[in-house]
């Protein structure tokens, strides 16, 4: 019988100089990524047909108003689904945790949007589920690989989720390693005050 060989890690955690450093690739869907980019090939096709009409005058009058809605809404269509195919062929998690911040970037090819939180605000580090809404608009992203996540904690009123393309595995290593460097309460902790752990020392407890 062969014996099954570990799969090579696919998220990498490192202490830098700019404090804990987690970088979690997205988990890539070929079905998605051909699904998507057979999809767009018809969107552009009809982006252009519709935007030649408008240029040229040939909309008929009575339905013009009802064709720029259309285009409004196939536009933005077609921007969520470029943006979706592009994360799944480069899209990155990339956590980076320092002092009171906590920030997580959704990056692109170099591009993206960062998230940052108050490190003494957070609670309750943890594994859940995915978390979706159907009536939030973020959902429909996460259909796609892209934004919520299986780690969540707890900041302020809000519960904050990151790791969308992780196994339970890796989201287990991941809320370990920055349990090890960073002690997150269970419940709010006192303001201005969050304690430390450097990896392989006691516990620190640093004032801000």
């Amino acid at each position: 019988m062969a014996k099954r060989q570990p799969t090579e890690p696919r998220i990498s955690i490192a202490d830098t100089a700019e404090g804990l450093r987690i970088v979690m690739p997205c988990r890539r869907s070929w079905f998605v990524i051909c699904f998507l980019a057979f999809w767009l090939c018809g969107w552009a096709v009809a982006e252009v047909m519709v935007a030649n009409q408008f240029l040229k005058g040939d909309s008929p009058p009575e339905g013009e108003l009802f064709m720029l809605a259309w285009f409004g809404v196939w536009t933005v269509g077609g921007v969520v689904a470029l943006y979706a195919w592009l994360w799944q062929l480069m899209g990155k998690e990339m956590l980076t945790v320092r002092g009171q911040t906590f920030k997580i970037r959704r990056d692109v090819g170099g591009f993206g949007f960062d998230k940052e939180y108050n490190f003494i605000q957070m609670r309750d580090l943890r594994i859940g589920s995915v978390g979706s809404s159907p009536l939030a608009f973020s959902s429909s992203f996460q259909l796609w690989g892209v934004g919520g996540g299986v780690i969540s904690f707890d900041h302020g009123e809000r519960t904050c989720r990151f790791g969308a393309g992780l196994d339970e595995a890796e989201a287990k290593q991941i809320v370990t390693a920055i349990k090890q460097r960073f002690r997150i309460p269970e419940s709010s902790p006192s303001k201005g005050q969050v304690n430390l752990k450097a990896p392989n020392s006691p516990n620190i407890h640093a004032d801000f």
